[in-house]
């Protein structure tokens, strides 16, 4: 297949999925092999979260943010879970068992305070499937963030409705983003739910405008918790972007070929015998869609003269691979024309430098023998000769 067909599959490919981006996932880097090489390709699509597993209208924690924090004027290095869609810095025992959303500003006993509810929402995190929230900090100091997230958690009283979202803390700045990829409808307590912010008191609390309590959905959208003073927030709406976490196994990775599906995990094992560009896809809670390409350049020829004369030119014979993980076995042999092993070795990055036993060996054609086999017990094979030159 020459390269203009294959760019156009792969932009027939693109087309097929217009609403891929190139945005967080990650493909791995370009490489290059010798023909028929078997390649552990892996996809890549943030950090894997940890899971909270909780109650019904539970909260668990606490749990480490990784940073310290400062949420109205006080430092914290600590935070908690609600099960109902809040992340908060207190631990509210009295806060369980709540889940018909409220009014804030709101110093009720039994509301959750110091928190930031986004949304409050009677959920369901037990369901089967479970769990559905997870966690992580991410980044290098000091631009950290701490990602807490609920992914296709299903709605109480609504099990086929189900909600995925983001709450987003950020070093430094002390900011907090909200990031909803769907807040579904659900008839039950009237479809309320709460968006915003309030303090250890419950007597100063900041909400997103039509947010606070009301009857609402929601389709990819973000808004942005930025401290104006100690006792105050300034609320803003941002663009759409859920920062890259890996929820469990509700991220569904699958490669294409040449505009056909090959695979549909995180990895895949190729041993192309040609140029080849792979295209992996990523969709994360059954939302958001990612691609990227990654191309394995394929080297025809396996070189037939070398010259170990050490001026940095073409100085070892060595097969072209990667050190893949999934080559099982991995064995080159060098023979002189006697049938003598000359050189062996197992590891696929290694190379002869044209000695044996810390002797040179002489100008001479020597034959070689390679094999692999992956993990799949797929046996691949070659055999050629190379001339040493001195």
């Amino acid at each position: 297949m020459t390269d203009s067909m294959k760019n156009l599959n792969l932009l027939l490919l693109l087309l097929l999925f217009p609403i891929w981006s190139f945005s967080q996932l990650s493909a791995g880097v370009d490489d290059t092999i010798n023909p028929g090489v078997p390649v552990t390709l892996t996809a890549t699509y943030g950090m894997l979260g940890v899971p909270v597993n909780t109650t019904d209208d539970g909260v668990e924690g606490p749990f480490q943010i990784g940073f310290g924090f400062s949420f109205f004027g006080i430092k914290y290095t600590e935070f908690y879970v609600g099960a109902n869609g809040w992340v908060s810095f207190s631990p509210n025992p009295n806060a369980k068992g709540t889940r018909q959303a409220f009014s804030i500003p709101s110093p009720a006993d039994y509301n959750p305070k110091n928190c930031i509810l986004a949304p409050f929402v009677d959920l369901y995190p037990i369901a089967a499937g479970s769990p559905y929230i997870f966690y992580q900090t991410v980044g290098k100091e000091p631009l950290r963030s701490l990602i807490v997230m609920w992914c296709q958690c299903p709605v109480y009283n609504c099990m086929d409705s189900v909600a995925t979202f983001q709450i987003v803390l950020n070093e430094g700045s002390n900011t907090i983003e909200n990031h909803i990829m769907h807040k579904p409808y659900c008839d039950w307590l009237n479809n309320k739910a709460t968006l915003g912010v309030q303090n250890t008191s419950g007597h100063l609390g900041f909400a997103v405008p039509g947010h606070n309590a009301t009857s609402w959905i929601a389709e990819n959208i973000a808004w942005k918790y930025s401290p104006a003073t100690a006792d105050s927030f300034q609320i803003s709406t941002i663009p759409y972007n859920l920062k890259p976490l890996t929820p469990g196994n509700k991220i569904i990775y699958r490669w294409f070929q040449g505009g056909s599906e090959i695979a549909d995990g995180q990895t895949v094992v190729v041993a192309p015998g040609e140029t080849t560009t792979y295209v992996a896809y990523a969709s994360i809670c059954a939302g958001d869609e990612f691609f990227d390409t990654v191309t394995i350049f394929v080297h025809q020829t396996i070189p037939n003269a070398f010259t170990p004369n050490n001026d940095g030119k073409n100085d070892r014979f060595k097969i072209l691979g990667l050190p893949a993980e999934n080559i099982t076995q991995f064995n080159l042999q060098i023979f002189d024309r006697w049938g003598q092993i000359v050189f062996e070795t197992t590891d696929i990055e290694s190379s002869w430098d044209g000695s044996c036993k810390g002797k040179s060996c002489p100008a001479e054609v020597y034959n070689w023998l390679v094999f692999y086999q992956t993990s799949k017990k797929t046996r691949i094979s070659n055999k050629g000769q190379v001339m040493l030159i001195r």
